[in-house]
């Protein structure tokens, strides 16, 4: 199991990108595709200064290869542009 945190990404957004990777709300902030299933929560947010930037944190889980398929695909989905 792995947990990574996406600032920038609202929780809505996230779940768009883990289902454009083709998984399915089981219930609320549960999704679940071929191989792996993912929970996401609001990541507590990153304060820089005062800056403030919210996020989602998602915790994974599923079959090695299944997940590194995936991460590969949600790395570019989650790239953000910008300084």
């Amino acid at each position: 199991m792995s947990k990574h945190d996406y600032y920038g990404v609202p929780l809505w957004l996230m779940k768009e990108y883990l289902a454009d990777l083709g998984a399915v709300e089981v219930e609320e902030n549960v999704m679940t595709a071929e191989g792996w299933q993912a929970r996401l929560s609001k990541a507590e947010p990153n304060r820089i200064g005062s800056l403030v930037i919210g996020g989602a944190s998602v915790e994974f889980s599923g079959e090695e290869a299944a997940l590194a398929a995936m991460f590969e695909k949600l790395h570019w989905k989650t790239l953000r542009g910008g300084g």
